[in-house]
């Protein structure tokens, strides 16, 4: 079991890696600068022998990298870390007025390296600190300047892949959540009318009642084993439909005939499971009404213009405006393919037709 302290204490763990990564473009910076001090002084040493010695050609360029390195530690990034708590302006105040005392603490230990390494001792201190700063702090205050504006460029991206890896993951958390929704508003809508379905005819077959609820049984039962989150074949699909379809087959007999028809290549495309359930029963429920004939729904694939066509032959459509049924299939389409192309409805001839893109 985790407690408090376990979890806080990877948090630092986790803050510790994350400054590491953050310090590694500039101990990179001072290890360039170190090379570059090196190599200037190492000619220096060559062209004009006199003007430098073998020790200072070494110590310079490794005293500037040891001192970067412990100010970078124990003074610039905690302090940056300090001034993130303030607002923009009195950030920027405090980190410019922190700047001059790194610059103060910089050559301080650099005339120190100086005074024990090279000088070998510290009369001239004041002296060699004074020069030092009137010739060297505009150079040393851009170091700090530069390596702040390092912290601030990684802060920045990190910050912005946070915000990325949060909004992806709230984008994903709400559109399972709509699943969810959306599955348990389909469920009770079929169950029911299923069950209305065989109460019409109990009484007058039995043993088509009795047909149909076990055909109803292994049609729930396929659903509440379903994932809707998943995506699932083409060809599972439609074996779902042709389930639903024998269930009105039965209540309807002779009123109802369908036809699916789908070649070997398009019965391997993805779909959302169960999203043409709802467009059949649509089909039947509004095409049945004031109509005398035979009703015929027919499902062809289009593999060409990647479409699942559901047409019907019932009555003519009047209103565009969708129900319940076809507004949740708009809505899963919607959230498996955002910006594709939409559920259509429309009339052509004597036919209704539904047209279902596939991604």
């Amino acid at each position: 079991m985790f407690n408090g302290t376990t979890h806080h204490k990877g948090l630092n763990w986790v803050s510790f890696f994350l400054k590491m990564n953050r310090t590694r473009w500039i101990i990179a910076l001072w290890s360039l600068l170190g090379v570059s001090t090196l190599i200037q002084l190492t000619v220096m040493r060559v062209l004009y022998p006199e003007s430098i010695t073998v020790t200072e050609v070494f110590v310079f360029p490794l005293g500037s990298f040891v001192i970067g390195i412990l100010l970078l530690f124990m003074y610039l990034i905690p302090l940056f870390d300090y001034c993130a708590k303030f607002k923009v302006r009195k950030r920027l105040f405090l980190l410019a007025l922190f700047g001059v005392v790194y610059v103060l603490l910089y050559v301080l230990m650099v005339v120190c390296v100086y005074a024990l390494f090279i000088a070998g001792s510290f009369e001239d201190f004041r002296e060699a600190f004074t020069g030092f700063i009137l010739s060297n702090f505009n150079h040393t205050l851009k170091n700090y300047l530069f390596q702040i504006a390092i912290i601030y460029a990684y802060e920045f991206v990190h910050n912005l892949r946070e915000e990325i890896t949060r909004k992806k993951d709230l984008e994903i958390k709400l559109g399972v959540s709509k699943l969810q929704l959306l599955r348990s508003q389909l469920q009770p809508h079929f169950l029911f009318n299923s069950l209305n379905s065989v109460v019409s005819i109990i009484d007058e077959n039995k043993l088509k009642a009795q047909e149909m609820l076990i055909n109803l049984s292994d049609f729930l039962r396929i659903t509440l084993n379903s994932d809707f989150k998943k995506l699932i074949t083409l060809k599972e699909e439609l074996e779902n439909v042709r389930k639903y379809l024998s269930i009105e087959k039965i209540r309807f007999e002779d009123q109802l005939e369908y036809s699916i028809s789908i070649d070997e290549e398009a019965s391997k495309l993805l779909v959302p499971s169960f999203i043409l359930q709802p467009i059949v029963e649509n089909a039947i429920k509004h095409g049945f009404q004031g109509m005398s004939g035979k009703l015929i729904i027919l499902i062809e694939v289009n593999d060409k213009d990647r479409v699942i066509l559901v047409k019907n032959n019932g009555k003519a459509l009047t209103d565009t405006l969708e129900n319940h049924g076809l507004a949740n299939v708009r809505k899963r389409l919607e959230l498996y393919n955002p910006n594709g192309p939409v559920l259509r409805l429309y009339q052509s001839e004597d036919w209704v037709i539904n047209e279902v893109p596939i991604r």
